[in-house]
């Protein structure tokens, strides 16, 4: 409406405004049902399950007996170290092997690139079992590649089927999509100036990588550490098709449990053991890489 006086519009207060709806928390409410539904309760109908009593410890009520009887058997501690152990040895082969593609794939034109991308996710599309059961014709000892080299004497009889290096190539085959997709989105972003730059203030290739490639693309190192690290601890059809007996994992493990001896208290013992595990190793490499980063940024 007009003033009286001054012929111009006068506005309304803004508390007289009509306020517009916030849909926000309706909009939420369809997934945060489901993560409840499909996550928070059978999440924590496990814990509870883990504080009941078991075929193999007997105890009154619920409480902390079947860790602690995990915790007092070194064979449980055994297999705990192994799953550790096989998972860092898988997340630094992705890494090692997926860096230097991920640099490539920033060389080669974005059609290319998305090609050959694209052609990296048939794993992930197949599903592991697929990749693995590959694995078990190419790693046995009488296989199409094995076989052959080994009765020209060039190769003696690996064994890699059954043995833990079976295991890790299962895991990176799986694991190396996610790392060279997290790594080539951030190598991407850097700008191509500042190359340029440093190439003409006289940096060696080597130099540019370290000074300047590197430090920008630790973040996606960092995403795809968490990513390939999560993945390589919660493995289970490379370490139960391609391990040995004697290579039990924690989440093969837990098969056992359910399978062989029926008891599911135990299982879901282990199963909050390999959470409570990948939690704590998450973060405690986030924190540390974050601050390695923060430090690097600033200097």
């Amino acid at each position: 409406m007009e003033g009286p006086l001054t012929g111009q519009v006068a506005l309304a207060p803004v508390s007289a405004r009509p306020r517009a709806r916030n849909w926000t928390p309706l909009l939420l409410f369809p997934a945060a049902l489901l993560l409840i539904v499909f996550l928070v309760v059978p999440l924590c109908a496990t814990i509870w399950l883990s504080l009941s009593p078991s075929n193999l410890v007997r105890f009154q009520g619920h409480g902390l007996g079947n860790f602690a009887y995990m915790l007092g058997k070194p064979y449980y501690t055994r297999v705990a170290i192994r799953t550790f152990r096989l998972a860092f040895e898988s997340t630094a082969a992705a890494l090692l092997i997926g860096y230097p593609a991920a640099l490539s794939l920033r060389a080669i034109p974005e059609r290319v690139a998305g090609g050959i991308m694209l052609a990296m996710t048939l794993p992930i599309l197949s599903g592991p079992l697929i990749v693995v059961l590959g694995w078990m014709i190419l790693l046995s000892d009488g296989g199409p590649v094995l076989a052959p080299l080994s009765r020209a004497g060039l190769i003696p009889r690996l064994g890699l089927l059954g043995s833990e290096t079976g295991i890790v190539i299962g895991v990176v085959h799986f694991v190396l999509p996610f790392v060279i997709l997290s790594l080539a989105s951030v190598l991407r972003g850097i700008p191509p100036a500042l190359l340029e730059a440093a190439s003409s203030l006289g940096a060696s290739a080597w130099q540019t990588f370290t000074q300047v490639i590197l430090p920008l693309s630790l973040p996606g190192v960092l995403s795809a550490t968490v990513i390939a690290l999560s993945l390589s601890m919660s493995a289970f059809i490379a370490p139960h098709y391609l391990g040995g007996p004697a290579d039990l994992t924690l989440t093969t493990l837990v098969a056992q449990f359910v399978l062989a001896t029926y008891n599911g208290q135990m299982a879901a013992a282990v199963s909050v053991v390999l959470l409570i595990a990948m939690a704590g190793l998450i973060l405690l490499l986030t924190a540390t890489l974050s601050r390695r980063l923060s430090r690097g940024l600033r200097q």
